[in-house]
């Protein structure tokens, strides 16, 4: 698993690629959450691209959680692009999908000025 973060000026984008699982969440996590800090100077919006995750486990899915939560302290809002349709499962599954707006494309993220 990769993890980038992209600063903007409309926004944060981390972009994540492969499995977020066990063995991996914990450098997810470590990527991420800073980014709730940049995200404050940048237009208070963080999306979190999945577009090239194939898997999440509930690990993942709980560093997800952690972001929502920072996000809620810092007044940033934490927004979800391109998932996958297995991982649009699992939130739908997980309610997740009724947690974080969801949006096809980072860059429709970013528009929407979900801040």
């Amino acid at each position: 698993m990769q993890v980038s973060t992209d600063v903007r000026d409309n926004g944060v984008v981390v972009s994540a690629s492969g499995s977020i699982d066990h063995s991996s969440a914990a450098a997810f996590e470590e990527a991420a959450v800073p980014a709730v800090k940049l995200a404050v100077d940048a237009a208070g919006l963080l999306v979190v691209d999945l577009s090239d995750v194939d898997y999440m486990s509930s690990v993942g899915l709980r560093v997800l959680m952690l972001l929502a939560k920072a996000g809620k302290v810092d007044t940033v809002a934490v927004v979800i692009s391109g998932l996958q349709p297995a991982l649009q499962e699992i939130f739908q599954i997980s309610h997740f999908d009724k947690i974080f707006k969801i949006y096809g494309s980072t860059e429709e993220a970013l528009a929407s000025g979900a801040a």
